[in-house]
């Protein structure tokens, strides 16, 4: 039983400084971003190596961030640090897409850096919505998104953007979150919705397609 034990133990303390050496390159590189926005030429150089690199981004989420499909979200206007710590999440496991997923591995530390401060440069355009804004979506969005949103549902570091998202995209992740998909078991989103219904989920959407 030893024999077994010992080589586990050391499988997991390996894991653990795994996990602790991420963290801190994490907040290494969020300090680094903080600092390339302070300085006019850093950051201009960053947007630019931002646009180089974001070429592979381009055909989902289009050149100006305004996603290319409405099942796609838009990165345009989005904080810059809730952008790069999604990309982290993609590269790490924590959040699994398969596009994403393979992406995020494929840019180094400074492209992540890079291609976050470029598209939150974007603005976002308005899009043709398939739906119409309601008074019930207003009520539901004053009374339970503005918290973490903000009041205009322009985010922050760590939520996203979600005015002027596409509806359709909208729509399908919210109902993701009431159905516990298991990509996106760790939202608090989950326990957000759980209470609301399919219609008021939609008419949610459909206000935060319209804002801007």
């Amino acid at each position: 039983m030893k024999n077994i034990i010992q080589p586990l133990l050391y499988v997991l303390l390996l894991s653990v400084l795994s996990f602790l050496a991420r963290a801190e390159s994490v907040d290494e590189l969020l300090a680094d971003m903080e600092r390339i926005q302070q300085d006019p030429a850093a950051l201009r150089a960053a947007i630019q190596q931002g646009e180089y690199r974001g070429t592979l981004c381009f055909s989902c989420h289009g050149k100006d961030g305004n996603s290319t499909r409405d099942y796609i979200p838009n990165l345009a206007s989005q904080n810059p640090t809730y952008l790069f710590t999604q990309f982290e999440h993609f590269a790490s496991g924590e959040r699994k897409n398969y596009v994403m997923s393979k992406l995020a591995t494929q840019l180094t530390d400074s492209d992540r850096v890079a291609v976050a401060l470029y598209f939150a440069g974007r603005a976002v355009k308005p899009r043709q919505q398939p739906v119409v804004p309601s008074a019930e979506g207003k009520a539901l969005f004053d009374s339970m998104c503005f918290a973490c949103h903000g009041a205009s549902a322009h985010g922050s570091r760590e939520y996203p953007r979600i005015a002027g998202q596409p509806y359709e995209y909208l729509e399908a992740t919210l109902l993701k979150f009431r159905d516990k998909n298991p990509d996106r078991a760790k939202s608090p989103m989950i326990g957000v919705v759980q209470n609301l219904t399919e219609q008021q989920l939609k008419d949610v959407a459909a206000y935060l397609a319209h804002m801007r």
